[in-house]
């Protein structure tokens, strides 16, 4: 996720960047962030000076569409 302003979330999106693994995601989030951010689930969330937050995470498509398009039962 994106976020710009608190009141206006914008996401969840996938970054236009393929990943081989889980490994070289956090690779990229970290270097990104100049920190390591990322966690031991390949989850992250950091800011940047011009006040952008981000937080997300490294998912493949199944993980990705169990988190983000769960079924209503």
């Amino acid at each position: 996720m994106n976020i710009y302003n608190p009141e206006l979330i914008k996401g969840p999106e996938m970054s236009e960047r393929t990943f081989a693994d889980h490994n070289e995601c956090r690779i990229f989030v970290n270097r990104i962030a100049q920190s390591d951010v990322v966690n031991e689930k390949y989850e992250f969330g950091f800011g940047t000076p011009d006040g952008t937050l981000f937080r997300g995470g490294c998912y493949n498509g199944e993980e990705y569409n169990r988190i983000f398009n769960k079924e209503e039962s």
